[in-house]
């Protein structure tokens, strides 16, 4: 069972660094003869381009019935109310629910100590028994009350006491949903649930005229705290509050709203505040594409319809209004591309190229010294692949963001455990986020050098020649070691001074200077120029989404070779 399951890891991880290294061409050229020089002029600025016929702002406004979006996309998060959550509670009477503040428990005991009488969990989790003293018991299962009790007892009077409990009730609250949601109404819930599972029974946010932005917590009336569900859904920050019984979530009319379509990760129709309406506050929460150079924004101004064509630059400053609709494309009609040159190279490092330019062709233009370049190491950095990179382990990072928040909304309860994973899951998707993609792509099969058509933003990099080996990651001395022929990553890593008690020690990721990635056991060859990875292990005992967080640990690994610690 242990081999396995070890296999289908293996063939996870395999399947993950080939979706993210891809890019690879079939037309290869095996010598400088059977190389056509392209059109090569070294230009840190290009031209700029010639205007292209731009559509007039007296034109008319396009109906719905002549866009390619004819229906309304969903609002931004609309997601987040899809699928099943976890319905009402569990109650007193089950023995895995755990206790909360408001329980009631009712402590019987006789012999050396006696007590009989109803006591009520207070704000810290306790209840206090006369002569004993505080009884920790937020977090505590039902079926493990009456052990707790007697423990604590025991420890004052440590013979002929029996004890008995009963957990008279459970604290459900009571909280009304309304405003702008589908089934406004009275839902119950515990006080540790978050808001958005209380939202979810009401059926998620009306997608026609509720705000995702404009959502209130009232306590006797009074607003409480004022919640935007765009700070979760960006940036994973849901209030710190226990709601109580008779609070109400307060779901506000929607705001200006503005359509995104073409080169996002999905049609979208995006809330701004009143004052946020300019395009770097839909940048912030859109995903666009980083090649989404050409703009075109149609809408309604002083009563008339228009259409612009706009950089990104344009956008960010441009003020948007309700209705509006933004299309994204990729620029297809560019003449010259920007290629730019990395590592051991002399001279000019940016160079205007023709569109269609291939690298074996641009290369046979760039001098190299072989004894200080690696030229067998060879490969690009790729802003498309950097964003697919960079989307892909977003969407991964959302999948354990959710998982993490859906754990603790459904348990009847939050254990200090829990709650405890909870904060290193948190400081773990912060530490994710700051990651940057590198974008890199193999341009090598078989050790032969692919003649693959190159893109406008690729880096070509020719890393130095070296004999130092780098080992990195779960060891106890990080280091930079000269190589020695016939080496593997074992003894490497023993030179290292071996494995941390957090590392996974069954096999290592080693990044070559070309850029493939090879996932291997202890005895892997190693060379030089080789970084060897070796990755911490994920305890399943401790944390419940331990797949999730390995294939984000994966994901960083493979897309910017860096190692990322749980702590």
């Amino acid at each position: 069972m242990r081999t396995s399951k070890a296999r289908r890891i293996s063939l996870v991880l395999m399947a993950l660094v080939g979706g993210l290294i891809g890019d690879r061409s079939t037309a290869l050229l095996t010598s400088r003869a059977e190389a056509q020089a392209p059109i090569l002029t070294p230009a840190p600025e290009p031209e700029p381009e010639p205007f292209r016929n731009a559509p007039s702002s007296q034109q008319r406004e396009p109906s719905r019935e002549t866009r390619p979006e004819d229906l309304e996309p969903a609002p931004f998060g609309a997601s987040l109310f899809e699928g099943g959550i976890t319905s009402l509670r569990d109650d007193g009477l089950n023995p895995e629910y755990r206790i909360v503040p408001g329980d009631k428990v009712a402590v019987n005991a006789w012999g050396a100590y006696q007590v009989n009488d109803v006591f009520i969990v207070d704000t810290q989790g306790n209840i206090f028994l006369p002569e004993i003293g505080p009884i920790a018991l937020y977090g505590v299962r039902n079926a493990d009350l009456s052990k707790r009790v007697e423990d604590a007892i025991g420890r004052v009077y440590r013979r002929n006491v029996e004890v008995y409990t009963n957990l008279l009730n459970a604290s459900p609250v009571a909280v009304y949903v309304t405003g702008r949601v589908v089934r406004p109404g009275r839902y119950a819930g515990l006080p540790t649930d978050s808001p958005i599972f209380f939202l979810h029974q009401a059926g998620g946010i009306d997608p026609l005229t509720g705000s995702y932005r404009e959502i209130t917590i009232l306590r006797r009336g009074e607003p409480l705290a004022n919640f935007d569900l765009y700070d979760f859904l960006v940036e994973g920050k849901l209030p710190d509050l226990l709601l109580k019984d008779g609070d109400t979530i307060l779901v506000g009319r929607r705001g200006p709203t503005v359509e995104v379509h073409g080169d996002v990760a999905r049609p979208t129709l995006i809330e701004l505040r009143d004052e946020e309406r300019t395009g770097q506050a839909l940048l912030n929460i859109a995903k666009i594409s980083a090649r989404s150079t050409d703009i075109t924004l149609r809408g309604v101004r002083e009563g008339r319809g228009f259409v612009d064509t706009l950089s990104v630059d344009e956008l960010r400053r441009r003020e948007l209004r309700d209705g509006d609709i933004l299309s994204f494309r990729e620029e297809q009609h560019a003449e010259f591309i920007l290629v730019h040159l990395e590592g051991e190279v002399p001279g000019s490092r940016s160079f205007s190229v023709r569109k269609g330019a291939r690298l074996i062709d641009f290369l046979n233009h760039v001098p190299v010294d072989p004894e200080i370049a690696n030229t067998g190491g060879v490969h690009l950095k790729r802003p498309r692949v950097k964003e697919q990179q960079k989307q892909s382990l977003e969407q991964s990072l959302e999948r354990l963001e959710r998982s993490t928040m859906l754990a603790l909304s459904s348990s009847t309860g939050e254990s200090q455990i829990r709650v405890r994973e909870a904060e290193l899951m948190r400081a773990f998707i912060d530490s994710a986020r700051k990651i940057e993609p590198e974008g890199r792509v193999v341009v090598r099969d078989s050790g032969a050098l692919l003649n693959i058509l190159l893109e406008d933003g690729d880096v070509i990099v020719v890393p130095p020649r070296t004999n130092v080996v780098q080992v990195t990651g779960e060891v106890q001395v990080p280091s930079a070691l000269m190589y020695s022929p016939g080496v593997t990553a074992r003894e490497m890593i023993a030179r290292a001074g071996g494995f941390t008690r957090r590392a996974a020690t069954n096999g290592v990721l080693v990044v070559r200077p070309s850029a493939e990635i090879v996932v291997g056991n202890l005895d892997v060859a190693v060379y030089p120029g080789d970084e060897i990875l070796v990755m911490p292990k994920v305890d399943r005992k401790i944390f419940q989404n331990a797949m999730d967080i390995s294939q984000v640990l994966y994901h960083i690994a493979v897309a910017a070779s860096v190692v990322l610690r749980i702590r």
